[in-house]
């Protein structure tokens, strides 16, 4: 009896350690350097991370079947940001695989993009490598990539996920963040 709680606690301080030791092992972490990336946008275009090197860059993981991201696309709450800080580079990124049904091709985002006034690219991640690098677990899930291409921020749109807030009432943590950049990093 007394090996098998020997064990158990042993067990159980592993799995503490583990567990404390994954922000050090987090994708996307703020701080670090941005995951470099090169991937094709719905226009056909390819873009990479290195194309706007020294500028501002808003990551945002979408998906028009996630009820979340197409609220925000219906709402428009990234397109207002995007003509809000014009200076910004904006870019979408779709990583669902090819073989799931959320599965949307590119002409068909193209149609739903004009549907819904999208003035920023949408680059596809079909492997879903790129949303691994850098950890992306939701739609939308946000990143800014700040003028020195390190994360500067890493989460949520705003602090109302379900949208059960008026617009007005609702904090958008990305566009503190873009003004926050633009006051601190000249």
């Amino acid at each position: 009896m007394r090996s098998h709680a020997t064990i158990r606690t042993a067990l159980l301080g592993l799995a503490a350690l583990a567990l404390a030791a994954l922000p050090a092992l987090a994708d996307g972490t703020v701080g670090e350097p941005a995951p470099a990336f090169q991937l094709k946008g719905v226009d056909g275009k390819t873009r990479s991370l290195a194309d706007y090197k020294g500028k501002v860059v808003v990551l945002e993981w979408v998906n028009p079947n996630c009820p979340f991201s197409d609220r925000h696309a219906r709402e428009q709450t990234m397109s207002n940001l995007v003509k809000q800080h014009g200076e910004v580079v904006w870019l979408g990124i779709n990583s669902t695989n090819p073989d799931h049904p959320d599965f949307i091709k590119p002409a068909d985002y193209a149609a739903y993009e004009k549907k819904n006034g999208i003035n920023y690219a949408v680059l596809y991640d079909e492997t879903g490598s790129v949303g691994h690098a850098y950890g992306a677990r939701t739609t939308p899930h946000m990143f800014i990539i700040g003028k020195d291409g390190k994360i500067a921020y890493n989460g949520a749109i705003d602090d109302d996920p379900m949208g059960s807030k008026a617009k007005a009432e609702r904090v958008n943590y990305v566009g503190h963040g873009l003004d926050a950049e633009k006051v601190s990093k000249p």
